[in-house]
């Protein structure tokens, strides 16, 4: 079995090695499964979890407290464990140290997965599901399993190992392994990572304690088509691709052979979005150069789209459009005003006004240049309105020739639509606003619409997908970014990645 490119991590420890050190080095998987029958526990069929429970969200902010103030025994080793002043033992970092620590001083340190007899119901299935962690590409805490391995009675250091790793695949199922702002500029989501202490309280409060903790995972339906693909890929030693000629990527360019890293990337990006994308919203995939309307689930609306230059990158982010701007006007951004139009205006002052521009100055200073509305105008006739710190949007454009081309980043990161019109009737046509008015309001003026509903609105950036006949899609990574995530991967710290054929 070859080993993926990801698993060249010779040296590092897993992250629960690193938090409960003394125990070994981290492995592979592969090295403790199955688990043995001393501790009676089997690992089971991957199988997919019930459907999320809303209810389970609603836990107490302060778990039930233990009857007696006299510790048990087990009690006072976790204590020990968990207070770095204890035996002097700096035991955990970071964001686990206040969450995973106040979870156990609010029960009196009372064990949740191991009592007397071993491992209580709870922590019979915490262990099958972090066993079971490479199913969506995180890491299987290597040196948990080695504890339980050993058939040992249960102990404190079993039970905070299990709290530990039960907090870390939380986190990183929403996305904490890296920060993507770190691997680009350009890829600015705003991520939604639980704290130890409100993830170990839910899990406390929920009926199976596995499945609750499997749901931090997305549950995106583009997340789980690409889990499954994963699981079909394992099951084989080549790529999905059944032809030479079917091995193509979708503008038609030779594709590799898929690899374990080309699921894993893209399985992390869907962690980006928000756990709830919104039944109606806009996605905008950038290396797809496609753009699609949902409403209540259903495809309404989709069409070709421009996208950034490689040097003027389309950001990856969420934000929710409110208004559309019929006849706009272009207020010239600073970036362009500094880098294309005051170099070309100093060589010939005229050169704005010649080309159809306003330019605004201030003290004999130029402070602004604007392009009024109008055939010619850089935004077309229509843009869609949606605030982020980028200062980008969806819009038309005078360029239409440029919608023909297969690879189309052409912009300076804005988004062109290809059927603008037809977008707004899809979003607007219910306030009166269809196609037709909308073309009868050209050249009137410059006519803002606020939105009835505000509209989600995603910038992907996904190089592997599986369409609605659940074939693999392969895009071309227009910007780099999966090699530089891959490589961000590698350089996180305490990290064993998921090794699993």
């Amino acid at each position: 079995m070859s080993t993926p490119f990801w698993t060249r991590t010779a040296g590092l420890l897993s992250l629960s090695a690193l938090l409960w050190a003394g125990h070994g080095q981290a492995q592979t998987l592969d090295a403790y499964l199955p688990l043995p029958d001393p501790v009676g526990i089997t690992l089971p069929v991957p199988a997919y979890p019930a459907l999320w429970d809303d209810r389970l969200t609603a836990v107490p902010l302060n778990p039930p407290v233990a009857a007696s103030t006299l510790l048990s025994p087990l009690a006072q080793s976790i204590r020990a464990l968990l207070q770095p002043a204890t035996q002097g033992v700096a035991t955990i970092e970071g964001h686990d140290k206040s969450g995973v620590l106040r979870f156990y001083e609010a029960r009196d340190f009372t064990p949740l997965w191991v009592d007397a007899h071993g491992l209580t119901e709870h922590g019979q299935a915490m262990v099958k599901r972090l066993a079971l962690a490479d199913e969506d590409g995180l890491d299987t805490p290597a040196t948990l399993l080695a504890l339980i391995q050993t058939g040992a009675t249960p102990t404190a250091a079993l039970e905070v190992a299990l709290s530990r790793a039960a907090v870390a695949y939380a986190r990183e199922a929403r996305g904490s392994r890296i920060d993507p702002s770190r691997v680009s500029k350009s890829l600015t989501p705003k991520l939604d990572i639980p704290d130890g202490l409100g993830v170990l309280q839910h899990l406390a409060q929920a009926g199976h304690a596995g499945d609750a903790l499997w749901h931090y995972n997305p549950k995106h339906a583009g997340y789980l088509a690409l889990r499954a693909k994963l699981a079909e890929w394992r099951e084989t030693t080549a790529s999905l691709a059944e032809t030479a000629a079917a091995s193509r990527t979708a503008d038609g360019k030779p594709a590799l052979p898929l690899q374990l890293n080309d699921f894993l990337t893209n399985m992390e990006r869907w962690r980006w979005l928000p756990a709830n994308a919104g039944d109606s919203r806009i996605e905008v995939n950038i290396p797809e150069y496609t753009m699609r309307l949902y409403e209540h689930g259903t495809l309404k609306h989709t069409g070709r789209v421009v996208v950034g230059k490689t040097n003027t990158q389309t950001p990856v982010f969420s934000s929710v459009m409110d208004h559309v701007v019929i006849n706009p006007s272009w207020g010239v951004p600073d970036s362009i005003l500094k880098k294309e139009f005051l170099p070309k205006i100093a060589a010939d002052p005229d050169y704005a006004e010649r080309h159809g521009y306003q330019v605004i100055r201030k003290n004999d200073r130029i402070v602004g240049i604007r392009q009024p509305p109008g055939e010619r105008n850089a935004l077309g006739f229509i843009k869609f309105m949606f605030p982020n710190e980028h200062a980008v949007y969806l819009h038309d454009t005078p360029q239409r020739n440029l919608f023909a081309r297969d690879e189309r980043a052409f912009s300076h990161g804005c988004v062109r639509v290809d059927q603008p019109f037809a977008l707004a009737d899809a979003l607007l046509g219910s306030m009166g606003f269809d196609e037709t008015r909308l073309k009868a309001m050209i050249g009137k003026g410059e006519k803002t619409v606020t939105l009835q509903t505000r509209l989600p609105v995603h910038l992907t950036y996904f190089t592997l997908s599986v369409d609605e006949s659940g074939h693999i899609r392969r895009f071309t990574d227009i910007y780099g970014h999966d090699e530089k995530l891959r490589a961000a991967f590698l350089k996180a710290p305490q990290r064993v990645l998921a090794t699993r054929r």
